[in-house]
């Protein structure tokens, strides 16, 4: 007998019956065989559906064994030479079966596995791929390649080798399903396919995915039961399979000319992804002339299935301007790095496609024979240049190529610096051939270690290293929030910030041309923390807090609506994952009422001490929790200062409301920043306060700022009732010269500051610094932004630069001009700077006032707030 078929069924008896009348006509051409149905004690009138087929054969269990226990029973009393797993939840198309027996024929295929369509014929299986998960249950997570594809596509119908296939449709020789135990009954209706095509890999036979044999599926059409131990199943798989399996996600991908995108984990946990077409990735070619000349060696590296787009040549003096360059807009974008002494091999560039695409937690991928890689999943401390990807929109847009004597060692510092931000650099598997490494003298005067030292791939090493980072001071906070009438919800919510916030934080209230009764309550605050800013109209939520953020101080920035209530903890629960995930640039709380997920739909509460009850238990049965996201609503974000000076503020073209903030996160996200919400922050909100005391159209607004969206970011002009996707934004990349939204200056136009801000001038404190070569200027240029964001011309403070040789006083004032562009400054408004050349760094030492100079390499902790904290206890 040629082939049994085994179908296990629990209830779904129609579906059943649907099953069983397809069959005959679609495995004629099949040769001989049976059918047998395994009962596994189903309710409802199942039995008299396989009652009417007196050519099946049934066997009928007391209790549901799973769908394990059920196929191995059948398994033991089958007479054909394969056993075929199949599903009762699906409609086979004419002869699949007598296709899925010619693959089954050959000696060396130990499994077999069909296409399964939707009934709108898109994929539901096309073979099983696999990919990294450092998030989930699991080390690896396997999902249906191909999903939701049309039918048509070639790649669907192609037949190809897979390490799995799913049991839904499941052909295997009936003697290697008895050699290898059958499937593990450990399991319940879950990975038990999985694990089964794995054990089939590893007695050395072909998994092969046949497109030719083709069912429809009506997916999990078994009840609850089907996941009741999801979880247990996904631990047990991780058990026996960890650190067997390949990632193979990424060639499977890019075989269609796709790229997979892992993301962090959701509110549901694991890993997402997003399948995208991989664009043409560029390549910087560096270090020196390549031995066959430029043509030759740009041949060889178009020698691959991903596709090359621009060749670019940095052998000369900009060769760091023009890497950063290639790195300047983030997005889902790569960048290469080839040194021109190696040896590109065919294919050089899909490795590392694929290395970097397995995980969400990796940054690069390089070649370093250095590193044993005979496993797929080495990560090392870093890696230099002489073969190297990125992923740019991993890369937080601060983490710039800092200044070295070569772009190997540019290269392997930013991977040390990103490796603290929670992004490795696998290593790839393969032969490709690099020169040696090249040791760089200043990379080794700033690291204390030669360059060669970071090419380590033992775990101990990225372990001691992470162990090793830096805490994460909290600093000042700046607290900004509108005030448009309604001057009792603004009450409210600065006294619940006064009772509920803990120090440093201060508020600054921007009061956006609201009447007599607001002003007069605003002018009678009595609060050390608070200022407040008179517009004289209203500019808007966006113009409105970015004058607010304009005069803020502090380390952190979080805009807060004036229609909220904070409670207990709110604030520290926000500034935590700073520290713990410092990839992060927002932070965001849960909330009663919002559009979105970062509502709390079951949140139950009488009144305001029920809610603040109600906040407490969150915050201790969600300590530390919370997930990532694309988007966080406006009503309440906290923002790291970097973000705001890579970014800006809100865009303002949005006026009124709505929109500013879908815009503010989608920057974030394509400046390579992520955002957290926090399950253990919760605010109350009331809700569009202002827009109702103000009467506005809200939703008029709301679609007029959605059209301005759209035609910034490329969406349809019609307003999506639905939703929209923000990726398709978030993957084009964060363009500065397109997208940066600059602040007003410090006193903006039409507002008056309050008094009594001004620190008095008694004297200057001097942060002297001494620039003998491009590697001092690095850490100088740091010192310079945070300087500048620290502190304005008011306050009583010098920063004494001295540069001896290259670059010298001309160029470092240059750079400066540039920083407080970038920080949108002028010279009239930011803090004292003081530039010139000095060859002897003694003497110029010496001539500064000893009792008020600090050198800036005293300083260990040099954010903004740490530096007005050091200015205040010298002042003292």
């Amino acid at each position: 007998m040629r082939y049994s078929i085994i179908i296990p069924v629990f209830n779904k008896a129609d579906l059943t019956k649907q099953c069983l009348d397809a069959l005959p006509a679609t495995i004629a051409d099949a040769g001989e065989g049976e059918v047998i149905v395994v009962d596994n004690a189903s309710s409802d009138h199942t039995q008299r559906v396989l009652a009417a087929y007196p050519w099946i054969r049934v066997i009928t269990n007391e209790r549901n064994l799973g769908f394990a226990a059920a196929n191995n029973q059948a398994a033991r009393i089958a007479r054909g030479e394969f056993l075929v797993l199949l599903n009762n939840d699906t409609e086979p198309w004419p002869g699949w079966l007598a296709s899925m027996l010619r693959h089954a024929a050959q000696p060396d295929v130990g499994a077999v596995g069909a296409l399964l369509l939707y009934p709108n014929k898109t994929v539901q299986h096309g073979g099983v791929a696999v990919a990294g998960n450092p998030f989930g249950r699991q080390q690896f997570q396997p999902f249906h390649h191909n999903y939701l594809v049309p039918f048509e596509d070639p790649d669907v119908r192609r037949t190809q080798e897979f390490q799995i296939v799913t049991g839904a449709c499941l052909l295997t020789p009936r003697a290697l399903y008895e050699r290898l135990g059958g499937l593990d009954e450990g399991y319940w209706n879950g990975y038990e396919d999985v694990d089964y095509c794995l054990k089939v890999g590893r007695a050395g036979m072909r998994v092969v995915y046949d497109g030719e044999a083709v069912l429809y599926h009506f997916e999990s059409q078994s009840g609850i039961q089907r996941f009741r131990k999801t979880i247990w199943n996904t631990e047990l798989l991780d058990r026996r399979w960890r650190g067997s399996v390949r990632f193979d996600a990424a060639e499977k991908m890019l075989a269609r000319g796709y790229v997979r995108h892992p993301l962090r984990g959701s509110r549901l946990g694991g890993i997402n992804a997003h399948v995208l077409h991989l664009r043409p990735i560029n390549v910087v070619v560096h270090g020196e002339e390549p031995p066959e000349g430029r043509a030759a060696f740009e041949r060889r590296l178009r020698c691959t299935r991903a596709p090359v787009g621009a060749i670019v040549w940095a052998l000369g003096d900009d060769a760091l301007a023009t890497a950063r360059e290639a790195m300047r807009i983030r997005g889902a974008r790569f960048t290469a790095f080839v040194r021109g002494a190696a040896e590109p091999s065919e294919g050089w560039l899909d490795e590392l496609v694929r290395q970097l695409s397995a995980t969400p937690t990796t940054f690069a991928a390089a070649y370093a024979p250095e590193i044993a890689s005979d496993v797929d999943n080495v990560v090392a401390l870093a890696a230099d240049g002489r073969c190297l990807l990125v992923h740019l929109m991993r890369v937080p847009a601060h983490m710039r190529l800092e200044a070295f004597d070569s772009l190997d060692a540019s290269l392997a510092d930013l991977g040390l610096r990103m490796l603290p931000l929670g992004f490795g650099t696998r290593i790839a598997q393969g032969v490709f051939a690099v020169p040696p490494v090249r040791e760089d003298a200043s990379f080794e005067s700033r690291h204390g270690r030669p360059l060669a030292a970071v090419l380590r791939g033992e775990p101990e090493a990225v372990e001691a290293e992470l162990r090793a980072r830096p805490r994460r001071a909290r600093g000042l906070v700046s607290i900004v929030t509108l005030s448009w009438n309604a001057p009792q919800y603004t009450k409210i919510a600065l006294e619940s910030i006064r009772t509920h916030t803990s120090e440093p934080y201060e508020v600054i209230v921007v009061d956006n041309g609201s009447g007599p009764e607001t002003v007069s309550m605003l002018r009678e605050i009595d609060d050390p923390h608070v200022r407040v800013i008179y517009n004289e109209r209203n500019r808007g939520f966006g113009g409105g807090n970015n004058d607010g953020i304009a005069v803020a101080r502090g380390e952190f920035v979080v805009v807060l609506n004036n229609d909220v209530v904070v409670t207990d903890g709110w604030l520290d629960s926000l500034l935590d994952p700073f520290d713990r995930i410092p990839s992060v640039g927002v932070t965001a709380p849960r909330t009663n009422k919002i559009v979105g997920d970062q509502q709390v739909v079951d949140a139950s509460y009488a009144d305001i001490e029920g809610m603040h009850a109600y906040a407490a238990r969150r915050r201790r049965s969600y300590a530390r929790r919370g997930y990532l996201t694309d988007r966080a609503i406006g009503f309440c974000l906290c923002i790291d200062r970097r973000v705001i000076e890579e970014i800006g503020g809100f865009d303002e073209r949005f006026e009124m409301g709505n929109f500013e903030d879908d815009d503010f996160s989608v920057r974030v996200r394509a400046a390579g920043y992520e955002i957290y919400v926090c399950e253990d922050s919760f605010i109350h909100h009331f809700g569009s306060r202002s827009f109702v005391a103000n009467d506005v159209d809200y939703a008029s607004t709301m679609r007029e700022n959605w059209s301005r969206f759209a035609e910034k970011w490329g969406y349809p002009d019609e307003f999506p009732t639905n939703g929209y996707d923000p990726r398709k934004a978030i993957y084009g990349g964060f363009d500065r010269a397109r997208h940066f939204a600059p602040l007003p200056t410090r006193r903006v136009a039409g507002a008056v500051l309050e008094p009594g801000t001004v620190v008095p001038r008694e004297y200057d404190v001097v942060f002297a610094a001494f620039v003998r070569d491009e590697a001092d200027w690095g850490n100088v240029a740091e010192f310079t932004k945070r300087y500048f964001i620290a502190f304005d011309a008011e306050a009583p403070v010098t920063l004494a630069i001295a540069g001896s040789g290259d670059p010298n006083a001309l160029t470092i004032a240059r750079r400066v001009e540039r920083t407080l562009q970038k920080l949108d400054q002028t010279p009239e408004r930011c803090a004292d700077v003081e530039i010139r050349d000095e060859e002897d760094l003694a003497a110029w030492r010496s001539s500064l006032p000893e009792r008020v100079t600090i050198d800036i390499e005293r300083i260990v902790d040099r954010s903004p707030s740490a530096l007005r904290r050091l200015l205040r206890g010298v002042s003292a």
